[in-house]
């Protein structure tokens, strides 16, 4: 089959299903070569939407030794015998209770025990188990495989219900040592999730498992690489561009800024979101796809109750271990928005993490959620402002930019901080993010000759200078006179853009935009 005959894979999660149904397929298999021989206890954490069930399907089709499934991929270089192996496969997505828990793990083992003929199974659920591989093992001649996609998925829908956590920790403890126990029959157990619950003592009961989160071999085994991307969808990167009349890498720089940017060790490649990619070349737009597939429930509570309103998360700093052994139990909502993909690596020295967002689509995500926090209102309140704010940017109407701005900041929650300074760190914070949920890149106290420019904002039609003074520290004629004097316009002259600069006067008293002046640079 042609490439540019292909089919993208959107919501195709079955690795059967996109090798015979004529699916793009980024080629991950020699990695799903070495998990499966080089492990028997292992664990992958990804973000949501990162492919991990796409994976734990190939592994499967791999070790039930389906070869007509793999020609012409990578693994035919590495795998020459292809033995056949019983796989048994657990899917914990959708489960929220203990109940549900123990229902589906007996229902999938009675399934395998009738495959298996076994009749008279025993009561318990891990001895069920440990005779299913001992059985399956005598059956085949050969270990068996245990992959258990999404373990953690009843552990986040119920973090906040302790109770139900403590019950659930309880299936898990029981259930899982039959592994351990039944190691000689046990080729491999994979595990995915998005977090790691340390406080399970399951990484203490199977004290082999091997965390490969951090590995660098397997940094890029989830989502797709820029090279990738060139080189697998050229035929649909092409197509975007000649419907936009740009060049191919044009598209490809947009895509890069919109979904790339994940580093799963701080030596690998930039890796592009596939849900999102399939997506955005599905539909020819670069649209907040990731965000609006789901997830943000647990963020939005996880911020109510121990996140600060207006903490900027880029540029954080976590000790490697913490980072590296962190438990999703932790009451740091950094590591949370770690684990979850709302940040990424950075940078590393050896002992500290750098964490930030990885591109504008998870940006827009975690800070649609924090901004209603920090200004203290229902999230669609500020999504309709910020809505009318882009209509107004795109017409380079920065009058009607303003009004709006004035009206989302308008009552803004006195910070537990009451100085002068923490109000104007505060509204900083607000303006900033709100440009960014506008599609706008953002520069914050840039360096010029003469001073540094408190906030500019870069839209696709316009650039906006902004200072901004307290009421009490000279309000807006001091920050249009800084402005002025110290020339902070002269710094984008040269760009083809309409430029304005705006000054802004904020009260601490009356907790909003007070008042302000726009002066348009260019035509």
């Amino acid at each position: 089959m042609e490439s540019h005959k292909l089919l993208l894979p959107r919501g195709i999660q079955d690795f059967e299903e996109l090798r015979t149904g004529g699916y793009y397929y980024v080629d991950k298999t020699d990695l799903v070569w070495q998990i499966a021989n080089t492990y028997k206890f292992c664990f992958l954490s990804r973000p949501r939407r990162f492919g991990k069930s796409l994976l734990t399907s190939t592994l499967k089709y791999y070790f039930e030794g389906r070869s007509d499934l793999f020609r012409g991929l990578k693994i035919m270089d590495l795998e020459q015998a292809w033995p056949k192996r019983q796989v048994f496969h657990f899917d914990f997505s959708g489960i929220d209770s203990a109940k549900d828990l123990t229902a589906h793990l007996s229902d999938r083992i009675q399934e395998y025990e009738a495959v298996l003929g076994i009749e008279h199974p025993k009561s318990v659920l891990k001895d069920r188990m440990f005779d299913l591989m001992r059985h399956a093992c005598q059956q085949t001649d050969n270990q068996v495989a245990v992959l258990v996609d999404e373990y953690d998925a009843p552990l986040q829908n119920t973090l906040f219900r302790n109770e139900e956590q403590d019950a659930l920790k309880d299936v898990y403890r029981s259930f899982f040592p039959c592994f351990k126990t039944g190691s000689q029959f046990l080729k491999c157990l994979f595990l995915t999730g998005i977090m790691k619950f340390t406080q399970l003592s399951l990484f203490s009961v199977l004290n082999t498992l091997v965390n490969l989160s951090f590995n660098p071999r397997f940094a890029t085994v989830c989502g797709i690489t820029k090279e990738e991307m060139g080189q697998v969808f050229d035929a649909e990167l092409k197509s975007i561009a000649e419907e936009k009349d740009i060049t191919k890498l044009q598209v490809l720089a947009q895509m890069e800024a919109m979904y790339d940017g994940y580093h799963f060790h701080w030596k690998s490649d930039g890796i592009f979101n596939p849900y999102s990619v399939v997506n955005a070349l599905s539909e020819h737009q670069f649209s907040n796809f990731w965000i609006s597939s789901g997830g943000n429930q647990m963020l939005s509570e996880m911020l109510g109750r121990y996140g600060s309103q207006d903490k900027d998360f880029d540029g954080c700093m976590v000790d490697n271990i913490t980072l590296e052994e962190s438990d999703a139990n932790a009451t740091d909502v950094t590591l949370f928005l770690y684990q979850a993909g709302y940040l990424t690596i950075k940078e590393f020295d050896g002992d500290v993490y750098t964490l930030g967002s990885p591109n504008r689509e998870v940006r827009q995500a975690l800070y649609s959620i924090v901004l209603p926090n920090a200004l203290a209102k229902r999230e669609d309140q500020v999504s309709n402002c910020t809505t009318r704010i882009k209509a107004a940017l795109n017409k380079a109407d920065i009058d009607e930019v303003m009004e709006n701005l004035q009206s989302i900041v308008a009552g803004t929650p006195y910070s537990q901080d009451n100085s002068q300074k923490a109000m104007e760190d505060r509204f900083v914070f607000i303006l900033k993010h709100v440009f960014y949920l506008c599609n706008c890149d953002m520069e914050e106290e840039r360096h010029v000759a003469k001073g540094r420019i408190d906030l500019v904002a870069h839209h696709r039609k316009c650039i906006l200078v902004m200072e901004l003074k307290m009421d009490s520290n000279g309000g807006v004629d001091a920050a249009e006179n800084q402005m002025t004097n110290r020339k902070y316009a002269d710094a984008y002259k040269a760009e083809q853009k309409l430029l304005f600069t705006i000054s802004m006067d904020f009260s601490t008293e009356q907790r909003g935009l007070t008042n302000y002046k726009i002066n348009k640079i260019n035509s």
